[in-house]
């Protein structure tokens, strides 16, 4: 018996693939996202130079030397409840938290982008702007 026209089983599978990959490329890159900018509880440094130094290594980020990166020391979940009910959208995907956050920013001394990277870093509260997709943070943009 040949088939007339396409089978449904086929079409579910063809559609729930497409909606695996399409939301497997959104969140690709929350990880990322994770890995460069929250650290929580905050690891412990001798002080904010120490502290970026080993975390901006730690992390990748200092091959080639990154200029300057932002750490959160909050919990995931809170970061994530920013791109929706703990933040305000402000454009496009942008979001700005509702709270302050404590954070680490890590400057590059120097201007070499070649290792070996020697950071700078500031503490402070402050509320912060991340990029979401699907729900979740994918970007730091900046501190406010």
């Amino acid at each position: 018996m040949a088939l007339k026209g396409p089978h449904p089983v086929l079409l579910l599978v063809l559609v729930l693939l497409a909606g695996w990959l399409a939301q497997l490329s959104q969140g690709a890159s929350y990880p990322q996202f994770l890995r460069q900018h929250v650290d929580h509880p905050k690891t412990r440094a001798r002080d904010n130079r120490s502290y970026c130094n080993m975390m901006m290594q730690r992390r990748g980020m200092a091959s080639p030397c990154k200029r300057t990166n932002t750490f959160v020391h909050a919990p995931a979940n809170q970061l994530q409840d920013v791109c929706g009910r703990a933040g305000r959208h402000a454009g496009r995907n942008l979001h700005d938290s509702n709270n302050r956050y404590r954070i680490t920013t890590c400057r590059l001394s120097g201007g070499s982008p070649r290792p070996p990277c020697n950071y700078r870093g500031s503490s402070s509260t402050r509320r912060i702007r991340v990029a979401c997709v699907g729900g979740l943070p994918v970007h730091y943009d900046r501190t406010l």
